[in-house]
């Protein structure tokens, strides 16, 4: 009876690990396409729509936890300077 008991907690113990795992993997994965997302949608809006400064330093920003790139890319985008402002979102 005894070791009925311990193998149930046993087992009730290794699928809430299992599922806990599956969920942080998940978790991880959807953070990553998030992230992909941001990136692709801030180089569509660099390369082809007029550039708001204020915009393109919000959006690096909430890329990056770097406090130089988007004081760099507000620069750049004031400047009107595509060239360099793609590659700066390029390399993140």
């Amino acid at each position: 009876m005894k070791n009925n008991l311990n193998r149930t907690i046993l087992l009730a113990a290794v699928i809430i690990v299992c599922v806990w795992m599956v969920m942080k993997f998940m978790e991880g994965r959807k953070l990553r396409e998030d992230y992909e997302m941001s990136k692709t949608d801030l180089l569509a809006y660099v390369k082809n729509e007029k550039l708001n400064h204020i915009e393109v330093m919000n959006r690096i920003g909430h890329l990056t936890k770097d406090e130089d790139l988007p004081r760099d890319a507000y620069y750049l985008a004031k400047n009107d300077d595509r060239d360099s402002l793609v590659k700066l979102v390029e390399g993140l």
